[in-house]
């Protein structure tokens, strides 16, 4: 013997690195399945984020079939909705609005009272036109403040 000993038993054993790296993931994943808390931040993110689209939802849904409360009541967004391309004109008079529809001999004039949410009942001033009801009633819609100018 050249005076170096030959007993390795001491050092420890030698791992390649693949072995290594399969050990480290066994004891990450070992630990991970002992973890009470496992998936917890994942269940919190999943239900927080279906609660905030669901709310999201409501609320475009509420503002799409009742938007009057909130983008209020317009002179051109009321005509539209009571009388389309025939409405004239709708100005306020007092509590109530005063809308003209048609033109010329056949024209009406309608005294609309509308509510906070949109909706509206006109009843007819003066002698009823050509096919005029006299009593007329709806809501204003998204579409009407839409095509409003």
């Amino acid at each position: 013997m050249d005076g170096v000993s030959e007993d390795f038993s001491g050092l420890p054993e030698y791992k390649s690195r693949g072995e290594r790296r399969e050990e480290r993931l066994d004891r990450k994943f070992t630990e991970h399945r002992s973890n009470p808390y496992r998936g917890r931040r994942t269940r919190i993110l999943l239900v927080g984020g279906f609660l905030l689209a669901l709310f999201l939802l409501a609320l475009s849904l509420i503002v799409m079939f009742a938007p009057t409360p909130y983008l209020g009541t317009s002179h051109s967004a009321l005509a539209n909705s009571i009388g389309g391309s025939d409405a004239n004109d709708c100005r306020p008079a007092g509590s109530n609005w005063i809308c003209t529809e048609g033109s010329g001999a056949s024209m009406t004039r309608y005294a609309v009272k509308i509510d906070w949410a949109g909706c509206w009942s006109g009843q007819l001033i003066g002698s009823a036109g050509s096919g005029a009801d006299r009593k007329i009633s709806g809501c204003v819609a998204i579409i009407d403040h839409l095509k409003a100018d």
